[in-house]
C-alpha cells in the first residue's frame, strides 16, 4: 500500500506517512487514531444558551385565514403583515393580506395583493410603506417566475404598481432594507441561480445593479443590522452554511463566520442588534428529503460569532413566516411534511 497523504495541519504538518498495512496490521490502529483526531480538529464547538421556556408564548391562538407556507411577512410600526403563500404542497396559491396587532392579538383582513397569487415574494419596509414583488408559481420554468413590484401604503390600505425588477424574473431572493433603500440578492430564475444584487430607491422608483454576491444560492436567510445586511444558508447543489455581510455604502461583500450547520428553507430576523437564523430543512436529495429543523442560532456581529439558542417548541418546520416587533420575535405558520400550519408563536431571546 502506498503512503497516505493527510493535508491537515492538526498533526504531522502534512508530511506523507508510510502506512504499509500489509507489513504491520498494528498500523491500522494508528490510521484509525489519525482519522479520529482529524475529525476532532475539523469540528467547531459553539456555545449553547437555550431560550428559556417561559420566554416562549404559544397563547396567541391561530391565524384566522388559510393556513399556509412560503408566504411573505413585513412590519410597519408596531404592526405586522402576512400575505401571499400557498395552502397546498405545490398549489393553492394565495394573494390575501392580513394585519396583525400584537397589543390586541388581533388579525384584520386588508386589501388583497393586486398581482397574481404567488409564493416566495420579497418584502421590505421604508417609512410607512412596504414594497413587495417577484416570486413564483412553480420551479424550473422561467414562465413561472415574476418580476412585478408593488408599493403598499398601510395608512390608506392601497396598492400602487412600481417599476418592475429589471433582472430576470425570479424567486427565492434574499431581501433587506438598509439606510432607506431596499436591497435584494441571489435567487432562482427557474433555470439557474443568480449572484446579482440590486438596490431599489423608492424616491426615484428606480433599480440600480450593485456588486454581485460572491456565491450563488437560492433559499438564503438573513437580516439587516446597522449599515449592513447579512445572508447565508440556502441551496446550491447541496445545503450551504456560508455567511456574508454586504456593506452597501462601499459595495463590498465580507465573509463572516459560517453558520453552525448547513441548511435551507430557513428564516432570519434581527432583535436588539443580534441576528437569528431558525427552522428550515437539511435537504438530502429527491429520494430522501432529509430532515426538518427546529433549531435557532444567534449571530453577534460585534464578535462575529454564533450561539445555539435551543429548539422551537412548536416543532420542526420549513417555509414559515417570521418577523420581530420590539424585543420579541414571532413565528407564524409554515409547514412540516404532513401539513401547512396555522399556529402563531412569539419568543423573547
Amino acid at each position: 500500500m502506498k503512503s497516505l497523504w493527510f493535508p491537515t495541519d492538526c498533526f504531522m504538518k502534512g508530511r506523507p506517512i508510510d502506512l504499509n498495512l500489509n507489513r504491520n496490521p498494528m498500523k491500522w490502529h494508528l490510521l484509525l487514531c489519525m482519522v479520529f483526531l482529524a475529525g476532532l480538529c475539523s469540528c467547531e464547538d459553539y456555545p449553547t444558551d437555550p431560550i428559556d421556556v417561559e420566554d416562549w408564548d404559544s397563547s396567541l391562538g391561530e391565524f384566522p385565514g388559510v393556513a399556509r407556507a412560503s408566504g411573505t411577512s413585513f412590519v410597519v410600526g408596531n404592526k405586522a403583515y402576512i400575505c401571499l403563500g400557498r395552502s397546498e404542497w405545490k398549489s393553492g396559491f394565495l394573494k390575501d393580506l392580513w394585519e396583525y396587532d400584537p397589543d390586541s392579538d388581533k388579525w384584520t383582513r386588508k386589501t388583497d395583493f393586486p398581482g397574481q397569487a404567488r409564493v416566495k415574494a420579497i418584502a421590505g419596509v421604508i417609512g410607512s410603506k412596504a414594497y413587495i414583488g417577484m416570486g413564483s408559481i412553480g420551479a424550473f420554468e422561467l414562465s413561472n417566475q415574476f418580476c412585478d413590484f408593488y408599493e403598499y401604503d398601510t395608512q390608506t390600505d392601497t396598492w400602487t404598481k412600481k417599476a418592475d425588477f429589471p433582472g430576470e424574473a425570479r424567486n427565492d431572493l434574499f431581501c433587506a432594507v438598509v439606510d432607506g433603500a431596499l436591497y435584494t440578492t441571489l435567487g432562482f430564475t427557474g433555470i439557474q441561480r443568480s449572484v446579482q444584487t440590486w438596490k431599489y430607491d423608492p424616491t426615484a422608483d428606480a433599480w440600480t445593479q450593485m456588486t454581485d454576491a460572491p456565491h450563488e444560492a437560492s433559499n438564503a436567510a438573513g437580516f439587516a443590522i446597522g449599515n449592513c445586511f447579512y445572508e447565508g444558508s440556502g441551496f446550491r447543489g447541496s445545503n450551504l452554511k456560508f455567511f456574508y455581510c454586504f456593506r452597501p455604502d462601499i459595495q463590498k461583500w465580507i465573509r463572516k463566520a459560517d453558520l453552525p450547520d448547513a441548511r435551507m428553507l430557513s428564516n432570519g430576523l434581527a432583535i436588539n442588534g443580534k441576528g437569528y437564523i431558525l427552522l428550515g430543512r437539511y435537504w438530502n436529495g429527491a429520494l430522501n428529503g432529509g430532515r426538518l429543523l427546529s433549531d435557532i442560532v444567534e449571530y453577534d456581529p460585534a464578535s462575529n460569532s454564533w450561539t445555539k439558542r435551543g429548539d422551537f417548541p412548536g416543532g420542526a418546520r420549513q417555509n414559515a413566516m417570521v418577523f420581530s416587533i420590539g424585543d420579541k420575535g414571532y413565528i407564524v405558520m409554515g409547514e412540516d411534511d404532513a401539513e401547512r400550519k396555522s399556529d402563531v408563536w412569539s419568543f423573547r431571546p
